[in-house]
């Protein structure tokens, strides 16, 4: 029979139709639907709508009823393997069987298979067999499927779906507002991001070494804030003494209009005076730049502005003595005069280190001779204070200049204005830069000190002070006030500077301002403003893709009400995230990298939500699942549930790969994006398909230029109307043009086994390319742009880092090296779970600030100050590697009890005295030593706490590690270098710290931290 019906099949008509009816499927009790007229037996309508005539006509006999089927003897029946007898043949010659199991003597027509149409030659369609050629395959009763193999779950959304549709708005909101209460309102700030800082493997030796010596200095800074509150000891703080903001001045040659550089002409020099005459004309800058405390004032004098750092100061000298100028430039014309000097001057000019000229060839003449070339020289230099006119013969200018920056002990007041390419063989310099100072503390600032009442000075409403002391006392500040101090300060002076300057460096900054130069600025208070304008501009470019989704989701699924039901599953998916992160899984790390995850949900989950649709879209040419919603839906969900499931997981995967990271901001990224992933699938699957049941049953077919009106449900449904299509087409059906041309022309073209071996060539061909490309990937070598090339600020950057040489007024990268210290204890430590916890600080227990320790610091100090090897190395100023060493100032304060006579300081005098301090004299040495000013602070504001608050340990009642810093010659704070040339200036420092580890580490106790 079966062999029989098949080969009957084969020969049916294509027109004709054939499906399984609704009232053929057994029900909940095992019985068959639908009911029928006992008195009166006709044929189901079906007989008739489903084109099969003859069953109308002439029915089959009915078959005696008999026991319900089982679900297996139910699917022989649909799968044509219950023939039996009673089987008959319609007019086309199609088998129809004919169920035994009947209700009420009404037979069940079922279609024992489905013929194969032969193709209609018509183009961009397909027959409704054709259409639904794959058998749908059914599902026995389980826990989540019904009698029919239905899903229990789809069933219950199609039975209730405005039900669970408010239901799951509802909770997406009260998740919302939880997250917001026990987030957003208890974060630290008010800002929910975790601060990025100390981004590095914590396991990498140079992290433990680096936090064993930050923790210890937290620590040991914190314990001494509270010794020094409990003692009720006060610092003082003079007023405007502090420098607080910088604004940077930018200056470039236009080589279009000029080949001279920027100090070849009266025009470009004046350019760059006016802009910093914006703020030196104005007198009420004095009330917020730096001031000058590096010499005393008379009673009734005001003390003056900081000079800006800038050549310009040579440029408008208040004198300029041409003849002198001509003199010392004719003394270092002679290049082995220039090396003369750089060796003698050194002792000459400040008497320091004159025992290493006992190994050389210098004369006392020579000696003499060096300190009158100096003594001409600084008193030169001594007239640069910008309060001159434009020196007449400014060419002279520039050639001294590009002689002192070959003199070790001059070079640092000329060589931070200039290029790299300035010289006496090029005495031209493309560029320029300088330096404005902003100063605080403000005098109307309010400081709240701890446990004391606010101390405030008496202004007046210009911002002037009257009768105001120069200093402020105020007790040990607590780490909340210095930081609503600063802020109240940074707010201020940014107020002030967009009211009073803005507009006139901006004007200043325009190209049409000056004719042969350009210039650039930014300034630290502005940079937030800036930045923040970035963001902006960044945040309407994202608004613009938000929108472009949500008018991409209107075409794709025809409906505007699924449109925004889709962006609103998209954007929901990252607070109910966000809310499992931080709140159910008590992840407490999270960085601002995360917001990118609202951008990969963005696409991945239109890209589902495209899914969802096509799949319900391609439903309706499925005649075996039209039989109801129930059926319809629980196909679509299985096809799309499985296949978007398995892309999920992988994505989530792939971001959970980011755990082997040893960074803990990439971490918290790949868990949130896979949190993201995660719940904007089940959004899909649950939201989504909520609102398709509705937009199925009251607005697919009856929107009006697809909006959600009129309301109401839709009859007939589009499941019917899909399903009587089927019936009533008598031709083929057009599919949607995108599945047609993927079905015949892709399909096609893959199908020809010539086709396929190019393509296997081309993706072998890209592969190899590919490969060879990424064997030519290399470490940065420069530091990256984040903004445009031509932006202000990014123009700005780039000039500062690539045409300006490492100055003397630089800050260059400070290198410690402490003893003291054991490595860091970092037991416990996780950052995902708590950001703050780095570790515990260990102190070496029996480390010893004895006298011999004292004595091989110094020499450790002098080593790194005038040893040639490291001239390249450290950072020179003066003559000298700018090290920081308190041994120095101690041992002259243990001498003569003060730090009266920085001279005596400086020229190490007190080495002819026995200042080695007894360790048991610290405890009574140490407190008042902090307090004293530092000879060593050349602007004659930092106290020995401030200045050497990194290199000394103390506690208050003990030293728990010392240290000696030095500078950098080629790093800086600010700067990312390349890979290659950290590496290397890593590997001098360590040298250095390997070498002093088998001298300081015996007589002080414990390794070297560096």
């Amino acid at each position: 029979d079966d062999l029989q019906s098949e080969t009957q099949l084969r020969r049916k008509p294509p027109q004709q139709k054939q499906f399984i009816s609704s009232s053929a499927m057994p029900t909940e009790k095992g019985t068959i639907a639908p009911e029928a007229d006992m008195e009166n037996p006709t044929p189901p309508p079906m007989a008739s709508v489903y084109g099969n005539d003859d069953f109308a006509e002439n029915p089959p006999p009915p078959a005696p009823a008999s026991d319900t089927p089982s679900f297996d003897e139910f699917q022989k029946i649909l799968s044509g393997d219950a023939n039996d007898d009673n089987d008959k043949q319609d007019d086309n010659g199609t088998v129809m069987a004919v169920n035994k199991y009947t209700k009420g003597n009404v037979p069940v027509a079922i279609a024992v298979g489905e013929p194969v149409a032969a193709s209609s030659g018509t183009k961009g369609t397909s027959s409704p067999t054709s259409a639904s050629s794959t058998a749908f395959p059914r599902y026995p009763p389980s826990f989540f499927t019904d009698d029919r193999g239905n899903l229990k779950a789809v069933n219950l959304v199609v039975r209730n779906p405005c039900l669970i549709f408010w239901l799951i708005l509802i909770l997406c909101f009260v998740i919302a507002f939880l997250l917001q209460v026990l987030v957003f309102r208890a974060a630290e700030g008010g800002s929910p991001f975790t601060v990025p800082r100390n981004e590095f493997d914590l396991a990498d030796v140079r992290s433990i070494q680096y936090d064993s010596y930050r923790l210890a200095k937290t620590e040991v800074q914190t314990a001494k804030a509270a010794f020094d509150a409990n003692e009720g000891g006060q610092e003082k703080i003079q007023k405007q003494s502090e420098l607080a903001a910088i604004a940077y001045w930018v200056f470039e040659a236009d080589t279009a209009n000029t080949d001279k550089g920027v100090f070849g002409t009266s025009d470009s020099i004046q350019g760059m005076k006016d802009a910093y005459d914006i703020f030196l004309d104005d007198p009420a800058f004095k009330d917020y730049c730096v001031l000058d405390y590096r010499t005393p004032v008379a009673a009734n004098e005001t003390r003056k502005c900081r000079v800006p750092l800038t050549p310009l100061s040579m440029y408008y000298a208040s004198e300029w003595d041409e003849e002198k100028v001509a003199a010392v430039i004719d003394q270092f014309k002679d290049p082995a005069k220039i090396e003369l000097f750089n060796t003698a001057g050194l002792c000459a000019l400040q008497n320091l280190y004159c025992e290493l000229l006992s190994t050389t060839n210098i004369t006392m003449e020579d000696r003499m001779w060096a300190f009158a070339l100096g003594m001409n020289v600084s008193s030169i230099i001594s007239k640069w204070d910008m309060e001159g006119e434009l020196v007449s013969n400014f060419d002279q200018v520039t050639e001294l200049a590009s002689y002192l920056v070959q003199v070790t002990l001059f070079k640092g007041a000329v060589d931070f204005g200039f290029d790299t390419g300035f010289s006496v063989d090029n005495p031209i310099s493309q560029y320029s830069r300088g330096i404005v100072f902003w100063g605080g503390p403000l005098k109307e600032l309010e400081v709240e000190s701890s446990g004391s009442e606010t101390e405030t000075n008496e202004t007046t409403t210009s911002g002037t002070s009257t009768g105001e002391p120069e200093e402020l006392e105020t007790v040990q500040l607590t780490d909340e006030e210095k930081e609503k101090k600063e802020e109240s300060e940074d707010d201020q002076r940014k107020e002030f500077i967009k009211a009073k300057y803005l507009d006139d460096m901006n004007k200043q900054s325009k190209k049409s301002t000056h004719v042969e130069i350009n210039s650039y600025y930014f300034m630290t208070a502005l940079i937030g403003d800036v930045i923040l304008d970035i963001v902006t501009k960044d945040a309407m470019l994202a608004i613009f893709s938000f929108a472009f989704i949500v008018f991409w989701l209107r075409i794709n699924t025809g409906s505007w009400f699924l449109a925004w039901i889709g962006f609103f599953e998209i954007f929901f998916s990252i607070p109910i995230s966000w809310f499992l992160f931080t709140v159910v899984f008590r992840i407490k790390y999270f960085a601002t990298l995360n917001t990118l995850a609202l951008f990969i949900v963005a696409a991945i989950g239109a890209d589902d939500i495209f899914i969802f649709m096509d799949a319900y879209k391609q439903s309706q040419y499925h005649p075996e699942i039209l039989v109801d919603l129930e059926t319809r839906m629980s196909w679509v969900y299985r096809r799309t549930g499985t296949a978007m499931a398995i892309t999920s997981a992988t994505t989530c995967a792939a971001f959970l790969c980011t755990l082997i990271t040893p960074l803990a901001s990439l971490q918290s990224f790949g868990i949130f994006a896979a949190f993201v992933i995660l719940i904007d699938y089940v959004l899909v699957m649950t939201l989504f398909c909520t609102a398709v049941v509705i937009y199925h049953n009251r607005y697919e077919n009856n929107a009006k230029f697809g909006c959600c009106c009129p309301c109401g449900p839709v009859t007939p449904s589009n499941t019917d109307e899909a399903r009587l299509a089927l019936e009533n087409n008598e031709g083929e059906i057009k599919m949607d043009r995108i599945s047609e041309f993927f079905k015949t022309k892709v399909a096609g073209f893959v199908m020809v086994p010539l086709h396929r071996l190019l393509l296997g060539i081309l993706f072998l061909t890209w592969l190899a390319v590919a490969i060879w490309k990424m064997s030519q990937l290399e470490a940065t070598k420069e530091s990256e742009q984040f903004l445009d090339e031509e932006h202000p600020l990014q123009k700005s950057i780039s000039l500062l880092d690539k045409h300006f040489p490492t100055a003397d007024d630089d800050l260059g990268l400070k290198v410690h090296y402490v003893w003291g210290l054991d490595e860091v204890d970092r037991t416990g430590v996780n950052l995902l779970l708590d950001p703050e916890n780095f570790g515990s600080p260990s102190f070496v227990p029996g480390f010893e600030f004895n006298e011999q320790c004292q004595t091989d610091l110094l020499g450790f100090c002098d080593k790194l100050k005038t040893d040639p090897q490291y001239n390249d190395l450290i950072k020179r100023k003066n003559g000298l590697g700018s090290v920081f060493c308190f041994v120095e100032e101690l041992a002259s304060y243990n001498v003569k009890g003060n730090m009266d006579d920085c001279d005596y300081v400086k020229q190490g005098l007190w080495r002819n005295e026995t200042w080695q301090v007894n360790t048991t004299d610290l405890a009574t040495i140490m407190p008042d030593f902090l307090k004293q000013k530092s000879c060593m602070d050349e602007n004659g504001r930092e106290t020995i706490s401030g200045r050497y608050q990194d290199e000394i340990g103390w506690n208050g009642l003990a030293l728990m590690y010392v240290s000696v810093s030095t500078e950098s010659n080629v790093l800086d704070p600010f700067g990312i270098d390349g890979e290659a040339t950290t590496r290397a200036e890593y590997k001098q420092f360590i040298d250095i710290a390997e070498e002093q580890e088998q001298i300081i580490s015996k007589s002080c106790g414990g390794s070297v931290i560096m």
